[in-house]
């Protein structure tokens, strides 16, 4: 891309790297700019949709992930650590990029307390609840090298897998009427852009 933002592509799910916790990320000697993994993994997820994306999702040795705010759009979190979670628990359904097609019901704590470093370095706690805090929790398991298939039961887990094939057709299905969706608005937006400008003789007679 001209700015010379990059886009990571996803890694193979069978990857022993998304089983494989990065190193911390550090700052006083660091593998790569901060500022350019927060936005490389921004840019990422935006391709592919989503609310969060570690790391090592992508193949980077980096204890990091990005996540959506309702405030600051995109934002990375580096070097994430839970400092507590609440007893209280939500089920939810609950999917992930780097294993497409397949949700499972997890129950996971409602509300999230975490440290964690912005791309300056700067050391902040974070209290999260509802979808920010599962996200949260998402995330750090995958840089902790667990994916989410690992907490679901084995019943739970049959029970996604034989209904992958069946929420692949859906996700396929409504991409492909998206696509339509949009050319048709292309196709209408630019047919009016090339429509000529019809002038009449009263926009020229003064006002009386």
């Amino acid at each position: 891309m001209g700015d010379g933002t990059k886009l990571y592509e996803l890694i193979e799910e069978a990857s022993k790297v998304l089983r494989t916790p990065p190193a911390d990320f550090d700052f006083d000697n660091p593998s790569a700019d901060p500022k350019e993994i927060e936005t490389n993994l921004s840019e990422t997820l935006i391709k592919f949709g989503g609310l969060g994306l570690s790391a090592n999702q992508v193949g980077l040795n980096a204890r990091v992930f990005v996540m959506k705010t309702a405030d600051k759009g995109t934002v990375g979190f580096f070097n994430p650590e839970l400092l507590r979670v609440s007893q209280e628990t939500e089920l939810m359904r609950e999917g992930c990029l780097s294993f497409p097609d397949i949700y499972i019901m997890l129950k996971r704590s409602k509300e999230v307390e975490m440290k964690y470093q912005d791309s300056d370095g700067e050391e902040h706690v974070l209290m999260l609840e509802g979808l920010g805090a599962r996200c949260v929790q998402h995330e750090i398991d995958h840089l902790n090298g667990i994916i989410f298939l690992e907490r679901a039961s084995q019943l739970k887990l049959e029970r996604a897998l034989k209904a992958r094939p069946k929420e692949r057709r859906k996700r396929i299905k409504y991409e492909r009427e998206q696509a339509i969706h949009k050319y048709r608005e292309q196709t209408v937006q630019t047919d009016i852009d090339s429509r000529p400008i019809i002038r009449t003789g009263s926009e020229s007679v003064n006002p009386v």
